[in-house]
């Protein structure tokens, strides 16, 4: 019911397992695409257009050098991809209250509520999936996903620490 029983093995490097869970992560992924099931598709916007309202929703209002650097664009390629999202109403332009000169991004209510949708089609399929699963299998989903997020969160902490050392270094900190 779980999928393939690969016990633990003493004899097995951690390469090889860090190889077999990049397998399996790859393996599906290639189903959720094949499935649809991340609703993705039945919205009319591009890439770009969509990385934008996922890192809107993940940091808040934006000025456009931040969205910019963010994406990776320079500040005309920016203008273009808000534009398009403001004429859809799902991005806004709003001063920014600590300078006039710059205009923060952020997510309309149309925006959210496509977000929101997006993500309810993607958690509906994943439950669904999830339910398939033993409890033996779910408990150590379960521990190793909550693992996964604290080593997120740690190295995000050495990053911010990084970026840090190297400001006071540098004498900007």
């Amino acid at each position: 019911m779980g999928g393939r029983d690969e016990s633990i093995d003493p004899s097995v490097g951690r390469d090889e397992l860090i190889a077999r869970i990049e397998r399996a992560d790859e393996d599906f992924r290639r189903s959720i695409v094949r499935e649809g099931a991340t609703g993705l598709f039945s919205v009319d916007l591009t890439m770009q257009q969509l990385r934008v309202l996922f890192i809107l929703a993940a940091a808040g209002a934006l000025s456009a050098h931040e969205l910019a650097e963010s994406l990776g664009v320079g500040p005309t390629t920016l203008t273009g991809i808000v534009d398009r999202l403001e004429i859809r109403d799902l991005v806004c332009r709003l001063p920014d209250g600590r300078d006039r000169r710059v205009r923060r991004i952020d997510l309309t209510d149309a925006g959210r509520r496509l977000l929101r949708d997006l993500n309810e089609v993607r958690q509906e399929h994943f439950r669904r999936l999830l339910g398939r699963l033993d409890d033996e299998v779910l408990t150590s989903l379960a521990t190793a996903i909550e693992a996964l997020a604290r080593a997120c969160e740690e190295e995000r902490r050495e990053d911010a620490a990084s970026v840090d050392r190297a400001d006071v270094s540098s004498g900007r900190g």
